[in-house]
């Protein structure tokens, strides 16, 4: 999906073909904010797995562009791909209560995670430097300037995207009630279609087969 598919579809609706009173920048920059929203409240919206580089220590830092960690799945194949198993701090503090100072090691077997504290995570044993892992995480979507860039956002999320841009636009001119009555339509039809998506995926989990 392009960006010009979204603006497109909300000049239609504004009835603005030329950007007279809305801007192709204004619709870019809400169409941005619009991907950062939905990133925000359905993190899987878009996720990254990546080999992630660690550095010296239990306490681990997310890639610059994490929202928050969804899981860790592995030690990456260039540390021998080891399964990594999720545990409470709590856990750890109690059974190894230095844990944070044990002696280093490259291969991780257990890491844990704080939503407190959504970019930071810990690992154990404390890493070497050298260790690696294959992690999944709730990412920002990359930011669009053109319309003929692509959207990071998956195609099912058009309609609510399209509905936030709108509620934007009508918000510019706010001061006029009929105005304010259109942002706060499109604003409840965004909020819907999130809240539907996520119900549907409550609804069909993935099969086991």
């Amino acid at each position: 999906m392009l960006a010009q598919d979204i603006i497109e579809d909300c000049e239609k609706t504004l009835q603005d073909p030329s950007n007279a009173r809305w801007s192709l920048a204004e619709l870019l920059s809400w169409l941005n904010e619009g991907q950062r929203v939905i990133a925000k409240y359905k993190p899987n919206a878009y996720v990254k797995t990546v080999s992630h580089a660690l550095s010296a220590g239990t306490k681990q830092a997310l890639p610059a562009d994490a929202i928050f960690l969804l899981d860790v799945i592995r030690n990456s194949d260039s540390v021998g791909s080891r399964s990594v198993r999720q545990t409470q701090r709590e856990e750890l503090d109690s059974v190894t209560p230095d844990w944070h100072s044990t002696p280093t090691a490259q291969v991780v077997q257990h890491f844990t995670y704080d939503r407190y504290d959504p970019l930071t995570f810990y690992v154990s044993p404390s890493n070497d430097g050298t260790g690696s892992l294959e992690i999944l995480y709730a990412a920002i979507p990359t930011e669009v300037d053109d319309p003929l860039d692509a959207i990071d956002i998956p195609e099912f999320y058009r309609a609510p995207l399209v509905d936030y841009v709108l509620s934007r636009c009508f918000m510019k001119d706010a001061e006029d009630a009929a105005n304010r009555e259109m942002a706060a339509v499109f604003n409840n039809n965004f909020m819907q279609g999130l809240a539907l998506l996520a119900q549907n995926e409550q609804n069909n989990p993935p099969s086991a087969g």
